[in-house]
């Protein structure tokens, strides 16, 4: 069994004493999928036949409020309502919106992905050189050794492990929509069997997901070891991972335990973090705003190229928000990505630990006490 406490006093040290990994903490908390934009809602359901009209609409901007108010008022009724009001009439625009938010999710993967896998890789590897030599390397050199083929297959290995959770996703909306359609439609889909079926189904597949989320979550982090450290291909480093984590299931599920307690502990202290960096937050302010102006002024010089009005300032200031945000708080990505490091080094050091267990030949059994002579 391995010495836990020992592995969470010496993953500390390092973090604190290694202070160029921070850098790669702070690159970690902003791609590693910290994200949530939530979609609010708002159904107003007033009823009468006023609904279906756009003037109403209008209403609601008083007479004398700012010019661009009208304006965009009138853009909304003109543009936005009428796809609301009568849907089937521009199901063309919906396609478009969507294959447009599509392009754009595609675009900002790829992006934090060409950053979160070589930071990834660059963590492990500085702190196993450290462990192993005492050696500490700078920033340019420790993304030289997370900039490689080794940061490309992390990706392959997570879009391996995330395609049954895809196909489990698939079937529960599948079951769904079924069940959906049944029920609220007069074209009955299936009948009452049928129905109960698609229910249990997707009961099922949601508990798929969390329990293949839960697992995957625990053997990613010897697959990424095994993968860096051992510099294995893809079909290896599964394998490879996947026996050493059977072999040792008891220290790998108290490593697990030990991670949540903290990281239960850390969720309370980033509260309270995020509470004391308030006024840090208001003086990233400024700073924020003029970075987030350049973004914003390069999409709305390309936006008005094809349109003109008030989608191209929502279009600038979509552009703006995801920078403006990052910089103003940036003090708490900076906390989020000790933990990252410190989370990082605990498996690492615990994988090593592991790996010297198993190396390590059995102590030789005591040559039996021969027996005396009978008297």
């Amino acid at each position: 069994m391995i010495n836990i406490s020992h592995i969470l006093k010496r993953a500390w040290h390092t973090l604190w004493n290694y202070r160029v990994l921070w850098i790669f903490g702070f690159l970690l908390a902003l791609t590693s999928g910290s994200g949530g934009n939530n979609g609010g809602g708002g159904s107003h359901g007033n009823g009468g036949p006023s609904q279906d009209s756009p003037r109403d609409f209008h209403a609601i901007v008083p007479d004398d409020a700012p010019g661009w108010v009208h304006e965009l008022n009138d853009w909304a009724n003109q543009t936005v309502f009428p796809m609301f009001t009568h849907p089937e009439q521009h199901i063309s625009t919906f396609v478009t919106i969507g294959i447009i938010l599509l392009v754009v999710i595609l675009i900002i993967a790829l992006l934090t992905a060409l950053v979160r896998y070589p930071a990834e890789t660059a963590v492990i590897r500085m702190v196993d050189e450290y462990e192993t030599s005492g050696n500490k390397v700078g920033f340019r050199q420790g993304w030289k050794m997370g900039w490689n083929r080794t940061a490309f297959r992390l990706w392959l290995i997570d879009l391996v492990l995330s395609l049954p959770v895809i196909a489990l996703l698939l079937i529960m909306l599948g079951a769904g929509v079924l069940v959906y359609i049944s029920i609220s439609s007069t074209f009955q889909v299936t009948n009452t069997a049928g129905i109960v079926t698609a229910i249990g189904l997707g009961f099922l597949s949601l508990f798929l997901i969390i329990v293949f989320g839960l697992l995957i979550g625990v053997v990613r982090n010897f697959f990424k070891r095994v993968a860096v450290l051992e510099n294995t291909g893809v079909k290896e480093t599964l394998r490879n991972g996947w026996g050493m984590f059977k072999r040792n299931w008891k220290s790998v599920g108290l490593v697990w335990i030990v991670m949540i307690g903290i990281g239960i502990g850390f969720g309370i202290v980033a509260v309270i973090a995020f509470v004391l960096l308030v006024p840090a937050y208001l003086l990233l302010i400024l700073p924020a705003g003029l970075v987030a102006a350049i973004p914003a002024l390069i999409a709305y010089a390309i936006t008005s190229l094809f349109a003109a009005g008030p989608l191209a300032w929502i279009i600038a200031a979509l552009a703006a928000i995801p920078f403006f945000f990052a910089i103003v708080f940036a003090p708490l990505q900076v906390v989020n990505g000790w933990y990252l490091i410190y989370e990082s080094n605990v498996w690492t050091l615990a994988y090593r630990e592991i790996k010297v267990l198993e190396t390590r030949p059995s102590s030789p059994e005591p040559d039996p006490v021969p027996a005396l002579p009978e008297q």
